[in-house]
């Protein structure tokens, strides 16, 4: 991934995290569950928690900031491989589609701002 923004983005920056398993080989996805997260509480925060795991182990493989407000400026992500250590035991080997939709505001509002959408599939194999 490489990403340049032209301006800084400050604090409140939200996203809505969907994790989707397909149960029929990538036709369709099922909603497992759906988060709204204040990005820079995540990257900020020295409590661990999953997301804050997830962003610690991108740190390694990218140039992102680790506090808030983040300058305007080419940013980055390079092999980078989520660890099995990092990945919860109740989730089932399958086919996910994680989507990211970045905004500022209230979410599907008049007042969301929106500012970022990415989509990740990814296969959890059984080992």
């Amino acid at each position: 991934m490489d990403m340049t923004t032209i301006k800084p983005i400050h604090r409140g920056l939200k996203v809505f995290l969907n994790t989707q398993i397909s149960l029929d080989k990538g036709r369709s996805y099922q909603r497992l569950f759906a988060h709204i997260l204040d990005t820079c509480g995540v990257v900020s925060s020295v409590r661990g928690n999953l997301f804050k795991s997830w962003f610690d182990s991108m740190l390694k493989h990218g140039n992102f900031m680790v506090n808030c407000p983040v300058p305007a400026g080419h940013y980055f992500l390079q092999d980078w491989k989520l660890d099995s250590q990092l990945v919860p035991h109740y989730l089932l080997p399958g086919d996910y589609c994680i989507t990211a939709h970045f905004f500022f505001g209230k979410h599907k509002s008049k007042q969301e701002d929106f500012f970022l959408d990415l989509e990740v599939y990814a296969l959890l194999k059984a080992t």
